[in-house]
């Protein structure tokens, strides 16, 4: 087993001095901790990625403020020998490292996250299987299965309904190479049909040399976490619940939704949450941590897949009422648009490739099948 591939106590109590907010959140009266870190990326050890030393990687995530970090290089081209695991560099006393590798096949990626070291030979075994059988194998590895870039180049196949444990909705910059808004219409049309698919970010990156780095960093974009303490297993179940936000970058604004959905002022339901429908007025709340005056923003409702209403939020603060109806499925969820510093140090024909998406919300669900 790697050494501090979990870091042990001390690291993280230093650890929780630095980027982390350990301030207890007042929604449901959850204590928990925020947590950002990458959560796809590759190495020297991924073929395409052959520039990238885990060494460097590590330091840049680090000096990027991460909390978790994973490095999920290819399998494909090792025939699921994970060569990443046992690379003395892969190592920080200062981020929680998971076990994780991209399943490279011809019907899709996706990236597996575990806490502890398991057995990847016997999930990439499983490439050109169908996708109940690569579920059954993941959950016997105690492996969460999060598909990657769906919409792009590599289109997963495989299928979402008790396949997936979480979908990559935002990968690399926001239009560049891909324009993430494919990715984020079929999270959309997935809810719509009842799943209710938790999201995630990952930046995708591969280089660390030349231009590349100027916009396609570690951390482009990063995904915000609320976890129930500072562990591997405590990230992995916060993706899992859908209790995680997303930004463009690692000093971007943090967007927390919530929502008072028993009307006692209290705002006791988390985004990835699944209340009951009254048909009640619902008050929600969306934080903006790191909020900027001059940003300009704009914040999108989107309610069953539509956008619904836009807000010109100029305070950390910004809330809206909906009474969603009693015997069906509803979700709402938010996006952040506006400035995004980052892409200021860019030559001007770049700057669009960040599409002033600043981050965007897991969703508050209502009748949803537990």
């Amino acid at each position: 087993m790697i050494r501090f591939l979990v870091a042990p106590l001390a690291a993280l109590a230093l650890a929780a001095c630095g980027s982390a907010d350990t301030t207890p959140d007042d929604a449901a009266g959850r204590d928990g901790v925020w947590m950002k870190g990458d959560l796809h990326l590759h190495s020297h050890h991924s073929r395409d990625a052959l520039d990238n030393p885990m060494a460097d990687l590590v330091d840049i995530a680090e000096a990027r403020g991460m909390d978790f970090f994973v490095v999920t290089d290819h399998d494909n081209h090792v025939d699921g020998v994970i060569a990443t695991w046992d690379d003395p560099d892969y190592r920080s006393e200062q981020m929680i490292l998971l076990y994780g590798s991209e399943f490279t096949t011809a019907k899709g990626h996706a990236n597996t996250l575990s806490a502890t070291r398991y057995d990847h030979r016997a999930l990439y075994a499983l490439r050109d299987a169908g996708g109940p059988a690569l579920a059954a194998r993941a959950d016997e590895l105690g492996v969460h299965l999060s598909a990657n870039h769906p919409t792009n180049s590599d289109p997963w196949l495989f299928g979402y309904d008790g396949i997936v444990d979480s979908l990559e909705v935002w990968n690399a910059l926001y239009a560049f190479p891909s324009d993430n808004r494919a990715n984020l219409d079929l999270w959309d049309s997935l809810m719509e049909a009842g799943l209710r698919m938790p999201a995630r970010g990952g930046s995708d990156c591969h280089h660390q040399q030349g231009i590349q780095p100027l916009g396609l960093n570690i951390g482009t974009p990063t995904t915000w976490v609320y976890a129930a303490e500072r562990s591997a297993e405590a990230v992995i179940e916060a993706i899992a619940r859908g209790r995680a936000s997303i930004s463009y970058a690692p000093g971007a604004e943090r967007l927390i939704l919530d929502a008072d959905t028993d009307g006692d002022g209290t705002f006791e339901t988390l985004m990835g949450d699944n209340a009951v429908a009254t048909g009640e007025s619902v008050r929600f709340r969306v934080r903006i941590d790191g909020f900027r005056a001059l940003a300009g923003y704009t914040l999108d409702i989107v309610h069953n897949g539509a956008v619904v209403d836009t807000l010109r939020p100029s305070a950390p603060e910004t809330f809206f009422t909906y009474a969603p109806e009693p015997g069906a499925r509803h979700y709402y969820r938010v996006e952040l648009n506006g400035s995004t510093p980052e892409a200021e140090t860019l030559p001007a024909q770049a700057i669009g490739f960040y599409g002033r998406k600043v981050a965007l919300s897991n969703p508050v669900h209502f009748g949803f099948a537990d």
